[in-house]
């Protein structure tokens, strides 16, 4: 086969038309195949064989170290059910289940702090902290007050950790810190905000998201129905015994935030019509980057997972925006997410409503093994080997003539 090639090209007269053709159409070629290929060839759908399989996991939180997760879980006829499963050993602990204990329906939010204590909340004026099998309760009980915990974050330096408790009051809901084992004072002035989440951006610095319904038609909506906006605070309070402070708000056309997320020293807030990124010297930038949720792998890249049916991906690393287009459309509508070694496991449910896993393999695009990399691959070859055997001909022309 190779002689009969190397005498097609060396008939240079009768011939050179068609190996110039015949590169020309393998560059066409090799052009809409890889073309064919830009497709984000990551995700999957998963067989699910964790204790969560069958039912729809409400909040997960993935331990750092291996494999284990703690999850809120709720399937038909079985009822909700918190625990942890520990990959290393295959055991289960269960925290809460209707058999036992059934308080899992109560539970508010589910969140690992810095040290890796998962933490979460039942009961009034209580945080419960879980590390491993060991459970520790947190008890602010005040003489005179009652609060529900909706969210925590905290702060660590070299002389302490920081808790910042967002708390609901009756109707409305505000911000205290913790002090030894006593809460401060609610924050005492809120905007009009409604706060959902909490996060520490810097020592003494925390950033709340919120909701703010104007008076009716003051902005320009339906003075039936006034538009909720997405509002960022900055919230100061240094660890003191003080009431934690609003210092400014932020407010944003439409839309609403949901989560945070750690992209090295940026912190990424996702949303449902833009979503932003908070820099170290507080400075917002906003990106086009609609999202039900945002997790960091662990290489510190934010994935921005996009609702159901979306038919692109959007990744945040290193001041670098991405949006990869997906080869089918993301086929849950998700409760939750997290990050497991090179995976990003999205949880939810499907276009029919039935629980579902979708996780993306955060190693694959581009690399040998994705249908780009490998046809980028055979493309190269194949055009050196080309360009080399035409090369070596022309040398041997030029010999022979002189």
């Amino acid at each position: 086969m190779a002689g009969r090639w190397r005498r097609l090209l060396e008939e240079e007269s009768e011939h050179q038309w068609l190996t110039l053709s015949l590169f020309a159409l393998f560059v066409l070629f090799g052009a809409f195949a890889i073309d064919a290929t830009e497709h984000f060839v990551g995700d999957r759908i998963t067989n699910v064989t964790a204790q969560h399989q069958g039912g729809l996991v409400l909040d997960i939180e993935y331990h750092e170290n291996n494999g284990s997760y703690t999850s809120l879980v709720f399937a038909p006829g079985a009822g909700y059910h918190l625990f942890t499963e520990h990959v290393d050993d295959g055991t289960v602990s269960e925290v809460y289940s209707p058999e036992r204990i059934d308080l899992a329906d109560e539970v508010n939010f589910l969140k690992t702090m810095p040290d890796g204590e998962i933490l979460f909340s039942v009961q009034p004026n209580q945080l419960i902290g879980l590390q491993g099998n060991t459970m520790v309760t947190y008890d602010y009980g005040l003489e005179d007050e009652s609060f529900t915990t909706l969210d925590v974050a905290e702060f660590e330096n070299d002389e302490a950790t920081h808790r910042l408790m967002l708390t609901q009051e009756g109707s409305t809901n505000s911000f205290r810190g913790v002090v030894g084992m006593s809460p401060t004072a609610p924050m005492s002035m809120s905007s009009g905000v409604q706060w959902h989440h909490v996060e520490a951006h810097s020592e003494g610095v925390w950033v709340g998201l919120g909701t703010h319904i104007s008076t009716s038609g003051a902005d320009g909506s339906s003075p039936a129905t006034p538009e909720p906006r997405p509002v960022l605070g900055w919230i100061v309070w240094d660890g003191s015994d003080a009431t934690p402070v609003l210092r400014n708000v932020e407010m944003f056309s439409s839309g609403m935030f949901h989560s945070f997320a750690a992209a090295g020293s940026d912190l990424i807030v996702g949303g449902t019509v833009e979503s932003l990124v908070i820099s170290p010297n507080e400075k917002v930038q906003t990106l086009n980057a609609p999202s039900t949720m945002v997790v960091s792998d662990l290489d510190g890249t934010v994935w921005f997972i996009g609702a159901l049916g979306s038919t692109t991906i959007s990744t945040y690393n290193n001041g670098v925006f991405e949006v990869h287009q997906l080869s089918r459309p993301i086929p849950v509508d998700a409760s939750d997410a997290g990050a497991q070694q090179e995976f990003i496991h999205v949880h939810g449910t499907d276009v029919n409503g039935q629980p579902i896993q979708w996780s993306i393999d955060t190693t694959a695009d581009g690399s040998i093994e994705s249908g780009r990399g490998f046809l980028n691959l055979l493309f190269l070859i194949g055009g050196g080997v080309l360009l080399a055997m035409m090369a070596m001909y022309a040398v041997e022309q030029l010999r022979s003539t002189t």
